[in-house]
């Protein structure tokens, strides 16, 4: 056989091997018959099917994605939350360096924390994660759900180091201005007040529309209020006092504040 028909019959017989040996893997088959009934919405023999992958084929390239699958349909359809902390937990311990390791960490802690409301137990996840997968492309997410954790615990230099790191290390994230608005409030509930004035006006310079800048000066106000600066806390309130949600609320505030400008 010439040299040149013989790598064409070579490259003509691996792509046949190549071609058998994919349409006949029962792994990528059942897989893919179980993302099939994910999407026609046949939820149960999708969970069968995502189950019997890790069991049947722990060596599998599909089980660590079968087992976020399970998680996610615990945790979201099923409404488990026990059974989805349990399957994150065999993904963490059995596949550790795969790339469904981060994300299987970050639902764990959000159940953790925002369905168990153990907050130690979400620190924990959320702080492995930041420390194991740095590369992680959600990690502006990790770190908000990290300072809600923090605050549950709570751990307020914690919570503000870490919404101070986010608002740094990721300014064009979406997440950036929930975190401001936690940090300034966190900053008024410690009496820290001229911190808290400060975040505030940096979010009304920010803010765009009506209802979020009354929002900001309300608490503007409230921080002057606390430094004792009673003559700007009255003329923010009055400022915002056909705006606010509660304007009788608001029109009570400013008269008491009124009387106690008189007794001095």
């Amino acid at each position: 056989m010439r040299p040149c028909a013989a790598r064409l019959f070579i490259a003509a017989a691996s792509l046949l091997i190549f071609l058998v040996s994919a349409c006949s893997d029962p792994v990528r088959e059942r897989f893919e018959r179980a993302e099939k009934a994910l999407l026609e919405k046949k939820m149960d023999a999708a969970l069968a099917d995502y189950r019997s992958i890790p069991t049947d084929f722990p060596q599998s390239r599909y089980a660590p994605t079968a087992l976020l699958r399970q998680g996610d349909l615990f945790g979201s359809y099923y409404r488990n939350a026990e059974a989805a902390v349990e399957v994150y937990g065999s993904l963490l311990f059995n596949y550790p360096g795969s790339s469904e390791a981060p994300l299987a960490q970050k639902r764990r802690a959000e159940i953790r924390l925002l369905h168990f409301f153990d907050y130690a137990s979400a620190v924990g996840d959320l702080e492995r994660l930041r420390t194991q997968y740095p590369g992680f492309e959600q990690m502006d997410s990790v770190m908000l759900l990290l300072a809600k954790a923090y605050g549950g615990l709570p751990d307020p230099a914690r919570q503000a180091k870490v919404l101070s790191e986010l608002t740094e290390q990721y300014p064009d994230s979406p997440r950036v201005m929930e975190a401001r608005w936690m940090n300034a409030y966190v900053l008024l509930a410690q009496a820290q007040y001229a911190e808290a004035d400060r975040e505030f006006r940096k979010i009304l310079s920010l803010v765009s529309n009506r209802k979020e800048a009354t929002r900001a000066r309300w608490g503007i106000a409230q921080a002057m209020e606390g430094t004792g600066d009673l003559e700007a806390a009255l003329v923010q309130y009055e400022g915002i006092q056909e705006d606010g949600e509660d304007p009788e609320f608001i029109a009570q505030k400013v008269e008491r504040l009124k009387n106690r400008l008189k007794t001095r």
